[in-house]
């Protein structure tokens, strides 16, 4: 047996361990063959019995005979605590690291580090003969934005995130897009958002109560204190979010009209509407979509996205708005 067969067969035998069951009637030979194929082993009927059979012999487990097909499973009492992971956690862990990385604090993220490295050297180690450990170069996580994700200072992302945590006050040097010089403040920490390529810190500012949003990379310089985070009275993040605070919104309700004129634009609403209340109406001179979303800068910049290819019917002041800065745009580019 070569070496890369025996390990191959060394990390079959050892994920089928995993899959079996703590009591009876247990898996058929069946079930664990489909399962195993599923994640990219390729592999009988026949050799998963061998294998079970070959297992038996060293660990505490049952095949149960009472009935066809048979069930192998963990005996009573057995330790059936696998080290390692499967080649199915290797991936998800391996496509979640980057994504999640900013909302994860730095001591967990240090904590689960070996479980990455594991991950990799899983995914990598089976790389010629297991299709599924192909996986991540198959797929991708592509920003919807054009710009780069802002540079974050480590030590920064470090001691916010721990600030979160432990519940304690921070105080940071802080740059405001409309202020010129830094900004010292009191933040007391309540909750972490990341929106496209940006990682929001959600806290209040001493000596007020009300949450503000505040860009990690706009944070110069971070401390921990020793004073305890007051949270306002029922906050919830979750709340905090419903109430469109990351849609730098009015938080006024308005219905959309808007002419459309190019069937791509009313396909891809179709697929990917922009409301739960939305409804596209076919007439003469093409179709008109009407939504009920949230007045904000999104539904500016979506609209103004498409240029020439929609018109703002309702609201008055919003077509208004629109037919204002296309104007200055088309003489932007007058001769």
């Amino acid at each position: 047996m070569t070496t890369n067969s025996a390990r191959m067969t060394i990390t079959r035998q050892w994920e089928l361990l995993k899959l079996l069951p703590n009591r009876p009637p247990g898996a058929t030979s069946r079930d664990l063959e489909q399962t195993l194929s599923g994640e990219g082993f390729e592999v009988s009927k026949r050799t998963v019995e061998r294998d079970l059979s070959e297992l038996s012999r060293l660990f505490p487990i049952i095949c149960n005979a009472k009935g066809k097909p048979y069930g192998w499973y963990w005996a009573k009492d057995a330790s059936i605590d696998m080290p390692g992971i499967s080649v199915a956690e290797a991936l998800s862990l391996s496509l979640i690291e980057q994504i999640m990385k900013p909302l994860i604090p730095k001591s967990v993220m240090d904590s689960v580090q070996p479980r990455f490295r594991q991950a990799k050297k899983t995914l990598n180690g089976l790389k010629n003969p297991q299709k599924l450990s192909c996986w991540t170069e198959k797929v991708a996580h592509v920003p919807a934005n054009l710009q780069q994700p802002p540079v974050i200072k480590p030590q920064v992302l470090e001691i916010v995130q721990n600030g979160l945590v432990h519940e304690n006050v921070l105080e940071v040097k802080y740059q405001s897009m409309r202020k010129q010089d830094m900004s010292n403040l009191r933040l007391h920490p309540l909750g972490l958002v990341q929106r496209a390529a940006v990682t929001y810190l959600v806290a209040s500012a001493e000596p007020y109560e009300q949450p503000r949003l505040f860009a990690l990379q706009r944070i110069e310089k971070a401390k921990l204190t020793d004073s305890k985070a007051i949270a306002p009275d029922g906050f919830s993040l979750q709340n905090y979010l419903d109430s469109s605070a990351l849609k730098f919104d009015s938080g006024k309700d308005i219905v959309l009209k808007v002419r459309l004129f190019s069937d791509d634009v009313v396909r891809s609403l179709t697929e990917s509407p922009i409301s739960d209340e939305q409804e596209i109406r076919a007439d003469e001179e093409g179709a008109v979509l009407i939504a009920n979303v949230k007045d904000s800068w999104q539904v500016r910049w979506w609209l103004l996205s498409y240029a020439e290819l929609v018109e703002v019917l309702a609201p008055e002041q919003l077509r208004a708005e629109a037919a204002r800065r296309l104007a200055l745009a088309a003489e932007r580019y007058a001769d």
